[in-house]
Order: C-alpha cells, then sequence, then structure tokens
C-alpha cells in the first residue's frame, strides 16, 4: 500500500512538471502580428523600411516597403522570441537575398542581417502604436 502511495505522489509530481512546462511553452510563444518600424545599418549606411508581420504559430509572413527596394513580401519563422526570413529582390536583373535574424522583446526586434553573403548589418524594430 505504501508503495502505491509513492508510485502516485512520484506520477502526480511528474504529471504537474510536464503540465507546467507546457504551459509556459505556450505562454513564452511572442506574437509578433502588427506594424512595425525598422531601421538597417551596414557599412553603406542606415535605411529606413515599414514592416508589416503576420504570425499563424511559427511561421512568419509579412511585407517590408523601403524607398530603396518597394514592396517586398517575404517567409519566415518565429520560434519562442526568435525570428528569421529571407527577402528576396530584383536588382537589374540579378537576385539578392538579404537574411535576417533577431530577438523579439516585447515591442521591440533586434538582430542582424547579411546581403548575399557579402554585406553585413544589424537591425532594430519597434512595434507602430
Amino acid at each position: 500500500m505504501q508503495e502505491t502511495m509513492t508510485m502516485r505522489n512520484r506520477l502526480a509530481v511528474v504529471l504537474g512538471i510536464v503540465a507546467a512546462v507546457l504551459t509556459l511553452g505556450v505562454a513564452a510563444q511572442t506574437d509578433v502580428t502588427g506594424e512595425w518600424t525598422m531601421t538597417s545599418n551596414t557599412e553603406q549606411g542606415s535605411s529606413s523600411a515599414a514592416l508589416t508581420l503576420n504570425q499563424d504559430g511559427e511561421k512568419l509572413t509579412g511585407e517590408l516597403v523601403a524607398p530603396e527596394v518597394g514592396t517586398l513580401e517575404f517567409e519566415g519563422t518565429i520560434t519562442s522570441n526568435k525570428v528569421a526570413w529571407v527577402i528576396e529582390f530584383d536588382a537589374g536583373g540579378q537576385f539578392i537575398e538579404i537574411a535576417f535574424e533577431g530577438t523579439v522583446d516585447g515591442d521591440e526586434m533586434t538582430g542582424t542581417l547579411d546581403v548575399a553573403g557579402y554585406i553585413g548589418g544589424d537591425w532594430t524594430a519597434k512595434r507602430a502604436q
């Protein structure tokens, strides 16, 4: 009888821990859906853009609007508070990819960017109010 109670207690503790971890996992998911103001910095200078993001679970879709490249749509991912996406655009007949990776902290994001493996930089974004 005592052994059965001990097993039940252990099972209850394990189930409690699993439930807590699952709850934290769901609560920790960040929602980036909405309008953002973005600034990117490379050795070529600084650029501003409007960023619209839509999130469906870990799938991220969006649109970046900047004077230098016009309007570009993209797909990416969000896992916990980490975002990543790649934008491809036509630069006079040559397609160039810009890869973005970053971290979400509330209404702000920061990260790095890589332009076709040739130019690196950083970026920040703030949720539009």
